[in-house]
């Protein structure tokens, strides 16, 4: 059924501009806020809207918001190069109804005219190419630049004469259609691929006229091929459409594709314990870069050791491991600081974020995501330098990934709670809608946004939890109200193992955690955190300041299983040990009450690269740096410690180092327009409008200079009537414009209007004003 709009009582529009004209306010307010593009800046009338709405490139943002149905009919109406009939169109697509995907294209001034005369806006064609929905060019235009000796033979083959009778069997569809009867069914095979799309296809010496030995060479030999070169073979449009019979542009529908969806259990609790683990990552990594920043690249970003070092330190992927740091950096944990040799270091925003409860630092990892206008997926990709592509580094900007990554979410958003849609139904329903959106990675975006989703604990086991329901549509603190409800108490407890692990079953209060990972080492997470206590662990709490009875203390009372006498035993043969050997600045020197074990490592071969020299029974000095001193007798199995020029015992826990917070803007691949812009913007447009078509005519009021007190008088009467005006004119610099203002006051000598083409307040100089006339009357004229 196709629609039967009409002018009935008016003239037919001759322009986009007249069609324009002829709109309702709310519409074209309606248009500004699809195509943003047309109002930046507001255009002075709507001569310049029309010129807008044409630009290639304005064309092509528009399109990218046009589902499959309505590209198709696109297609459908730029095949005709002329105009097309709603009917026509309507049987391109097998009799379907083609009302509302006419009038989306209308609202987006993509086509206008009436239903028996549609045209397209030149751009458009520009734009779909000369091959519109997988079809060749008119068989015109495929022999445009063929001799009348090239085509003569072609012509003879099937009963007409020259290029013209070629082009009237062609039109003719039971003439071409008797033509295509005579084809083969290798020959048909040959139609039926280049139908398909596209309509190009590759043969050695396509132009050679000689004896036909194939299937191609039958159909160069009648027409139904078009040689475009010597290597390639163009299949004629009017051909195309017979060959695709009903469906002509394709398999196309104009109802949106349904996702599959499953009804997973947990979906909420998946998604918390993936929330809650995200966190604790986040944490452990800035923790890390805090007392190790690593270096900025030159070309910036983060180098690929780092990377696996941070997976390493995670127990995960590199690819989640990239995710962590890009959100940490789009949060404003984590910068580069501002160093001759730059590191990257956590920023002051990260002590306030430690001091947040799990759900408001989950909340703000998440809202960081949502707005990140980068592709981390892409780390570790060959580049355009082929360089593999660095986390954190400008290679992977992409403003557009804000407004993909959020069409993701908002279709999640429409799917029941609890309900998990297949990522292939997801990929399948944003292609419909969007089909030219996404670039060469259209494929792939949604997959990779599903993915993050899951790992970052918006998703859970494939469902939009109930959180990320309350952060998309709500408010940080809304989602972690959802979330602190979900996640478990901290636990003010661990369970020590006889075998030196110690088992958090759940995550530990913030002070207990911190002093468990300073005496263990993360072993395995997930449900349970599993931590290893070893020498080298116990070393480092002893380095931090800890003594013996504060581990025995910690354990202790921390533990709900027994200590094992084992766990007792390391620690005080650790504590025994430790601090027997000191080591200071000299450039190092080596300080020992047991002349004995003093005496032991100056006979230690390995020892000897520190080019040890004893000065007193109980000191040795060494010419190499304290930390390389520390670091090969730990290797030796000593345990040294470093003290200070006094002599006190230096704790090994290093000052946190932090970059000063710099919030960044947030960034928008899109302008948006709100309804209340759009208004003035239309507003402004047609006064606007107004004043151009005013200029081009002759004004009720002459355009030579009035006597000031009939101009007076005229301006008086608008101010108090509060109506619009058109007035002539000349600025300081002598330009003269003709503008629609609404006058407010008229006193000495100068006029307070608001002038609907700049949207703003100005004063006017009366003794400026060249002509004015009432802008009711010259919109009454046109």
């Amino acid at each position: 059924m196709t629609t039967t709009r009409s002018y009935a009582g008016e003239a037919a529009p001759r322009s986009l501009a007249d069609e324009l004209r002829g709109w309702p306010d709310d519409r074209l307010a309606r248009l500004l806020q699809a195509r943003p593009d047309l109002a930046a800046p507001v255009p002075p009338d709507l001569g310049v809207l029309t010129a807008r709405a044409g630009v290639r490139l304005s064309v092509l943002r528009a399109l990218e918001n046009v589902d499959a149905f309505t590209l198709a009919l696109l297609d459908g109406l730029v095949l005709s190069e002329t105009t097309t009939a709603a009917a026509e169109l309507s049987a391109l697509v097998g009799g379907q109804d083609v009302r509302a995907g006419l009038e989306r294209l209308r609202d987006l001034a993509l086509v206008w005219g009436d239903d028996d005369a549609l045209h397209v806006v030149g751009a458009v064609r520009e734009v779909l190419g000369s091959h519109p929905a997988g079809l060749g060019r008119p068989v015109a235009a495929c022999l445009a630049r063929h001799s009348d000796r090239q085509v003569q033979p072609v012509a003879e083959a099937v009963g007409v004469d020259g290029i013209g009778g070629l082009v009237a069997l062609f039109a003719d569809r039971v003439r071409l259609g008797a033509l295509l009867q005579r084809a083969g069914a290798e020959e048909q095979k040959v139609l039926a691929a280049l139908a398909a799309g596209p309509p190009l296809g590759q043969v050695r010496d396509a132009l050679r006229t000689g004896p036909v030995d194939s299937p191609v060479r039958w159909l160069l030999a009648h027409g139904l091929l078009v040689a475009v070169d010597n290597s390639t073979v163009e299949l004629p449009r009017e051909v195309g459409l017979l060959v695709r019979g009903a469906a002509a542009l394709g398999d196309v529908s104009p109802t949106e594709p349904p996702l599959d969806l499953t009804t997973p259990k947990g979906v909420d609790a998946a998604a918390a314990h993936n929330g809650a683990d995200v966190v604790a990552k986040t944490e452990a990594l800035l923790e890390q870069w805090s007392a190790e920043p690593p270096t900025v690249l030159r070309a910036g970003g983060v180098g690929v050791r780092e990377l696996k070092r941070v997976a390493q330190l995670l127990d995960t992927s590199e690819l989640v491991a990239g995710l962590l740091i890009e959100v940490a950096g789009a949060a404003g944990l984590v910068d580069q600081s501002g160093d001759f040799d730059p590191l990257w270091l956590p920023t002051t925003a990260y002590d306030a974020w430690l001091g947040l409860p799990t759900e408001l630092r989950w909340a703000a990892l998440a809202r960081a995501w949502v707005g990140l206008p980068r592709l981390p997926r892409l780390i570790g990709e060959r580049g355009e330098r082929d360089k593999a592509v660095a986390a954190l580094s400008l290679d992977l900007d992409w403003p557009a990934a804000v407004n993909e990554r959020r069409r993701v979410l908002d279709l999640l958003l429409e799917t029941q709670a609890g309900a998990a849609p297949t990522p292939e139904s997801v990929t399948a329903l944003l292609h419909w809608r969007a089909p030219r959106r996404g670039g060469r990675l259209r494929g792939s975006l949604p997959q990779w946004f599903l993915e993050e989703a899951e790992t970052l604990g918006l998703t859970g086991r494939g469902g939009l939890s109930t959180q990320a329901r309350a952060l998309l549509t709500g408010t940080d603190r809304d989602a972690a109200r959802v979330l602190g409800a979900l996640l478990p108490e901290p636990l003010d407890h661990v369970l020590v193992q006889p075998d030196l692990t110690v088992v958090a079953p759940g995550p530990l209060e913030r002070d207990l955690a911190r002093e468990i990972a300073l005496v263990a080492d993360v072993e395995s997470t997930g449900g349970a955190t599993v931590f290893r206590v070893s020498e080298g662990s116990v070393r480092r709490a002893l380095d931090a300041g800890r003594a013996a009875s504060d581990l025995h203390e910690l354990f202790r009372k921390r533990s709900r299983t027994p200590v094992p006498q084992s766990l007792t035993y390391l620690v005080d043969d650790v504590a025994r040990r430790h601090g027997r050997l000191r080591v200071g600045t000299a450039a190092s020197y080596l300080r020992c009450d047991d002349e004995a074990l003093l005496s032991e490592v100056l006979a230690a071969k390995r020892a000897h690269q520190l080019r040890l020299r004893r000065l007193a029974p109980t000191v040795a000095t060494s010419a190499s740096p304290v930390g390389e001193v520390l670091e090969v007798l730990r290797g030796l199995g000593y345990a040294p410690a470093a003290e200070s020029a006094d002599g006190a015992l230096l704790l090994a826990t290093p000052e946190p180092r932090r970059m000063t917070f710099r919030p960044r803007p947030p960034r928008h691949a899109e302008v948006l327009l709100g309804e209340e812009q759009a208004r003035l913007a239309v507003t402004a447009l047609r006064a606007g409008d107004v004043a151009a078509r005013a200029a081009r005519r002759t004004p009720v009021t002459p355009a030579s200079r009035t006597s000031t007190a009939d101009t007076l008088a005229f301006l008086q009467d608008a101010a108090r009537e509060q109506r619009q005006v058109w007035i002539g004119y000349v600025d300081a610099q002598g330009r003269a414009t003709s503008r629609v203002v609404e006058p407010r006051s008229v006193e000495g000598g100068f006029v307070a209007a608001y002038d609907y083409l700049r949207g703003e307040d100005r004063t006017f100089a009366v003794h400026r004003i060249t002509g004015v006339a009432p802008v009711a009357e010259e919109d009454d004229a046109s």
